[in-house]
């Protein structure tokens, strides 16, 4: 599949002062007509997400960026055309879906590392997800230390701490909301450290 063309990139809410944290919806529109409006935050959003979550975090798949600018925000929609025929643009404009009629039967860390690990969750209907949990500070400054102007792709759950209590309690409140989560965040077989690993190399070959 060809990759989309982006007409433009449009700010639906007010961009915070150069250098300073925040966050801003996006609207992409493509050539054809179509457009992906999502969110845009700085790699410190997440932390105050978990705080004022009561300890956990998660959402709609978020557009980070080291400094939230037009520049940045502009070139991180063009890599996201352009990578696997615009996938990216799709995954990040598909709606909301319901609660979970099954809900959650159970939750636990698997494959803990330092400020990240996979969460397991199984739907009381036996379907199983595996979905990357990160500490929300350990996440700010793993991108950092990247070196990364932005990044986007599949999504980690944030747990402040990172524990199997706080994993539960997480994987519920998902399955509450709306169980379309657990598909959006599952991404079983890999670690976020191998994702990480992933983008950075697509980066630098692009």
């Amino acid at each position: 599949m060809p990759a989309p063309k982006i007409a433009a990139v449009e700010f639906l809410d007010a961009l915070p002062a150069a250098g300073a944290p925040g966050q801003a919806r996006v609207r992409v529109a493509l050539d054809a007509g179509r457009d992906s409006v999502f969110l845009a935050a700085t790699y410190d959003r997440p932390a105050a997400w978990t705080r004022e979550g009561g300890g956990f975090w998660f959402g709609e798949p978020t557009l980070y960026a080291r400094e939230l600018n037009a520049a940045t925000v502009r070139a991180a929609a063009e890599a996201m055309a352009a990578e696997l025929g615009g996938f990216w643009l799709r995954y990040y404009r598909a709606s909301p879906g319901r609660p979970s009629a099954v809900g959650l039967g159970s939750a636990r860390l698997d494959r803990v590392e330092p400020g990240r690990a996979v969460l397991e969750a199984v739907l009381k209907d036996g379907r199983e997800f595996s979905m990357f949990a990160a500490d929300p500070d350990w996440w700010r400054e793993e991108l950092e230390r990247r070196g990364f102007h932005f990044y986007f792709g599949p999504q980690a759950i944030f747990l402040k701490p990172l524990d199997g209590r706080r994993a539960r309690a997480a994987a519920k409140a998902m399955a509450v909301r709306d169980e379309q989560l657990f598909c959006r965040h599952d991404t079983p077989r890999r670690t976020l450290g191998e994702i990480l690993d992933a983008f950075s190399a697509a980066r630098a070959r692009g």
